[in-house]
């Protein structure tokens, strides 16, 4: 594993008060149990959303609330601004599956492969599931950064439309197709 430096932490309202939040929106006409097993599923994750990659579990299953996980990112911006992917550790600080028509996770970013200074200084993010009253589900993802100073202000006139493109379009689209298609191991 890379040498890791460490992010700050935030709480839960960072979600709400980030300089850059990204939320998007899906419904599925799947169930809440199915939607919620997608995103928990690794191998699921290179389907819907291709740029994480490599996820390894620093902690044993099951998932659950303190559960670690890091992943690599890649895309183009990583490359290009970094010189290629980055590494992220991130610790589940939130996890509930006890409820048949909502479920949800929060995860906050401990750790990055890159030195804070070039990335981000603080990031978290939340997943959620609900029931939609005309049957499937609706996902909601919130991704909450705090940029540091190249991704804001050296470079923000590609970081900042690139991962709103990617969290908010990008992400869900796939998702939707995915679903739709069948291609998702636990749709079939």
């Amino acid at each position: 594993m890379p040498c890791l430096f460490r992010l700050r932490e935030e709480p839960k309202s960072f979600l709400e008060t980030a300089p850059w939040i990204f939320k998007s929106e899906v419904e599925l006409d799947i169930s809440v149990e199915t939607c919620f097993q997608i995103l928990l599923d690794d191998k699921a994750w290179s389907i819907w959303h291709p740029e994480v990659t490599n996820i390894k579990w620093q902690t044993p299953g099951p998932i659950q609330k303190d559960s670690i996980r890091t992943v690599m990112y890649k895309d183009w911006m990583s490359y290009v601004l970094l010189g290629g992917p980055i590494t992220m550790e991130e610790k589940f600080d939130s996890f509930d599956d006890s409820s048949d028509t909502t479920k949800r996770f929060s995860i906050s970013f401990t750790a990055l492969s890159r030195p804070a200074c070039m990335v981000y200084k603080a990031c978290r993010e939340e997943f959620q599931v609900e029931e939609c009253q005309e049957g499937g589900c609706k996902f909601t993802r919130t991704v909450a950064i705090d940029p540091a100073f190249l991704p804001r202000y050296a470079f923000g006139c590609m970081t900042y439309p690139t991962l709103k493109k990617t969290f908010t379009k990008k992400c869900p689209e796939r998702l939707e197709k995915a679903v739709k298609e069948k291609r998702l191991p636990i749709v079939n």
